[in-house]
């Protein structure tokens, strides 16, 4: 079948499309304008990262708005029967200029609409710092408390060996004996390299222990704009249009199906293939219209 063929076939029976459109928008509409409306309510939270490494392992700002922690201190806050997936699935947070987000909820209620607003963004904004402090803290503790074992019992293991040694030989320093003299410089070395590799340590767990802390100080966030339910008409739009969408590839179908179970005929070429005979000619279909003319000219 030619493009044209189907051009003829839409054209024949585009009232069935149109009408379904034209009943379905109405249908939505009134539906739409006579069902309760629903809110929305937006706020403004300023959240900055700065002066983190490449390879830190940042909480982003909407993970922490979405995240269950968040949904659980505001269902509790405001006594919401909303299940904890239920809330984040309605928060929605975007990312606007340099760090500003937006925090959106829907909801049929304006009050809970906005509570709910602030209430995410309250509860983010102070979070949001608190876990990105903590960023690898529990890590870099353990690591460095192990090494501090170890340089510590590094250093008590020559300090006793020193001990014990000079006991057995008082004055080992003075001693007529060059291998209790060799020995016990020594141990003596040993002991100072190993009390100058712990204070080494504990100057650079120091100075890293600053810098992390100077890194974490730079997580902040603040609400800069409450939250205020306004009614959300965006939705309804949608309906409607998706309404009418799904009206006319129905329409466009139902006309399909009917010219697949039409079996009338209405091309002369249909006619040639079922007579066997080519059409001598085609009598018009006649209306008052076109009969006027012909009538006025035999008169």
């Amino acid at each position: 079948m030619e493009l044209r063929e189907y051009w003829r076939i839409l054209k024949r029976r585009a009232w069935i499309p149109i009408l379904l459109v034209v009943v379905t928008v109405l249908t939505a509409g009134g539906l739409a304008l006579l069902s309760k409306p629903e809110y929305k309510a937006t706020a403004t939270v300023t959240a900055k990262s700065q002066g983190t490494s490449s390879t830190a392992q940042v909480l982003s700002f909407p993970e922490v708005a979405t995240s269950n922690t968040v949904a659980l201190s505001v269902i509790k806050k405001l006594n919401l029967s909303d299940s904890v997936d239920s809330l984040t699935k309605r928060i929605k947070v975007s990312a606007g200029r340099s760090d500003l987000y937006t925090v959106t909820i829907n909801d049929p209620d304006a009050q809970r609409a906005a509570a709910i607003a602030n209430a995410v963004s309250t509860e983010a904004s102070a979070l949001y710092p608190k876990l990105n402090a903590s960023v690898g803290t529990t890590l870099f503790d353990q690591d460095v408390q192990a090494a501090r074992t170890d340089f510590q019992k590094r250093y008590q293991d020559t300090v006793k060996a020193l001990v014990t040694f000079e006991r057995e030989h008082p004055n080992a320093d003075r001693s007529n004996d060059v291998n209790v003299v060799a020995q016990d410089s020594s141990l003596k070395l040993e002991e100072q390299t190993a009390a100058a590799g712990y204070t080494a340590f504990e100057t650079t767990t120091t100075n890293d222990s600053v810098n992390q802390l100077s890194q974490a100080t730079s997580f902040g966030a603040a609400v800069v704009d409450q939250a205020v339910a306004k009614p959300d008409t965006t939705s309804r739009y949608l309906k409607i249009a998706y309404a009418a969408a799904l009206a006319l590839v129905l329409g466009i179908g139902l006309i399909f199906v009917l010219e697949y179970m039409d079996n009338a005929i209405r091309e002369p070429e249909a006619v040639e293939e079922l007579v066997g005979s080519p059409v001598v000619g085609i009598i018009p279909r006649a209306s008052g219209r076109t009969l006027r003319p012909a009538r006025g000219g035999a008169a």
